[in-house]
């Protein structure tokens, strides 16, 4: 996932005014340390750098110059504090520096005697924000041998920062296929791990565990594309722990294929996950044939399969596709034979019925000679011809057409085929077909 940064560059502030640029405001606080071009009793700090810049949820190393202008005292110590939510994760000083635990948002150097007109470096080492604050300004304060604590000053102004880009959002592990009402995890069938959310800086880089203010980002996931219908249930908006928010017990009520989920939190780029299938029913087949069946008040399927260790999903409604020169007028028909991966068992055949209520029988006027059986599958297959095509569902492109009569082919090599029709006493139409593969039907 590639993200643009957009960089600002920008002069000191005047008392003049304020200068605003991309994500950060600057101004100049009254901080420990004060500024002051030349002093003959006090602690001068040089930033190395100034202004700099640095990307939303990144990390860098600030370099001080530290000058000791008192010709009768020391520094004992030195307190860095990085502006509003930067974390400072390392800092390094002169031989026989200490300095105190990290990470924090300052941090204090124990430092050894050094001679008048000596100047020695530190490095600090700090995350940035994902979401930058009003004022990116550093400070500084020292305690000298005296005990006095208003001896150290910046040499001109505070360093100020700018915090330029975004941090953004990424599913790393994709929703796998399963039931209705069940746990969407990373493997099929509510197996496998929790679907994570991983907070990534201005680079796209995962952010630093020890960044404390991503750390108690909140992520929200929602439905973002509903084939469906559905309703997302569970726990929907977790705080971020180390840069990963975990979803364990997401839930969609209604079968669908082509779901996908939207992370989003405040301030970051939102994500999108892969596509994802919700089936009415999987059925474990065991060590014999299994059968799956579902119903709306419109529309019945059931499907048959003799398909030993593997699954039999089915579901109803949440797909839409049509063939060409046919009205299709029931609900779809998702099914699949699957093994315990999720992935559809090549040749493995299946035996549907669709049954199409007699309400919908009565309104779409058509002789029982006229009902056909749309059919859409990703490996090609026969079809009435005229009525080919090919569609998109989930980010997938299938085959569809109507399927031709099964006494065209080989029973030991079966292929999509209609294998009868009939009108029932109760006046429904009754549509059994063969299916192969992870297809989908309607009638």
């Amino acid at each position: 996932m590639n993200h643009r940064s957009r960089f600002f560059r920008s002069g000191l502030i005047s008392a003049a005014g304020v200068l605003a640029a991309g994500v950060a405001f600057f101004v100049v606080p009254s901080l420990g340390a004060y500024a002051s071009t030349s002093c003959s009793e006090c602690y001068v700090v040089t930033p190395a750098t100034n202004p700099a810049t640095v990307g939303a949820g990144t990390g860098d190393v600030y370099a001080f110059q530290v000058t000791n202008n008192d010709p009768n005292e020391h520094l004992v110590s030195l307190t860095f504090s990085a502006p509003t939510d930067f974390v400072v994760t390392a800092a390094t000083g002169p031989s026989g520096t200490s300095i105190s635990s990290l990470p924090v948002s300052s941090v204090t150097l124990k430092l050894p005697s050094e001679p008048t007109g000596s100047t020695f470096t530190v490095d600090v080492t700090a995350q940035a924000p994902c979401v930058a604050a009003s004022s990116e300004v550093w400070g500084v304060s020292g305690i000298d041998s005296l005990g006095e604590t208003n001896e150290v000053r910046w040499s001109s102004s505070p360093l100020s920062v700018s915090v330029t880009g975004k941090c953004s959002l990424a599913f790393t592990g994709r929703p796998a296929q399963t039931a209705v009402n069940s746990d969407i995890l990373t493997g099929f069938n509510s197996t496998g791990s929790p679907l994570a959310v991983q907070l990534l800086d201005a680079k796209s880089d995962p952010v630093n565990p020890a960044n404390f203010s991503a750390s108690r980002t909140q992520v929200t996931v929602s439905i973002k594309t509903n084939p469906g219908g559905g309703t997302l249930a569970g726990t929907t908006t977790v705080t971020s722990s180390k840069g990963v928010a975990d979803f364990g017990n997401l839930q969609i009520n209604k079968a669908g294929a082509g779901y996908d989920l939207a992370a989003s939190a405040s301030g970051f780029t939102a994500a999108t996950s892969a596509f994802f299938t919700i089936s009415g029913q999987i059925q474990a087949c065991g060590t014999s044939s299994c059968t799956a069946s579902q119903s709306t008040s419109t529309t019945a399927a059931s499907l048959a399969t003799s398909s030993p260790g593997n699954f039999a999903a089915l579901g109803l409604g949440g797909v839409s596709f049509s063939c060409s020169h046919y009205s299709a007028v029931s609900d779809v028909a998702a099914f699949g034979v699957l093994n315990s991966s999720g992935a559809s068992v090549t040749g493995a055949p299946a035996v549907v019925t669709l049954t199409v209520s007699p309400s919908l029988v009565e309104s779409a006027h058509r002789p029982l000679l006229l009902w056909q059986l749309c059919y859409a599958s990703q490996m090609p297959f026969p079809v009435i011809p005229g009525t080919g095509g090919t569609t998109v569902i989930g980010g997938t492109t299938y085959n569809t057409g109507l399927l031709l009569p099964c006494f065209l082919f080989n029973p030991k090599h079966p292929k999509p085929c209609l294998k009868s029709k009939h009108l029932t006493s109760a006046g429904a139409v009754q549509l059994t077909f063969v299916a192969v593969g992870d297809p989908l039907g309607h009638g």
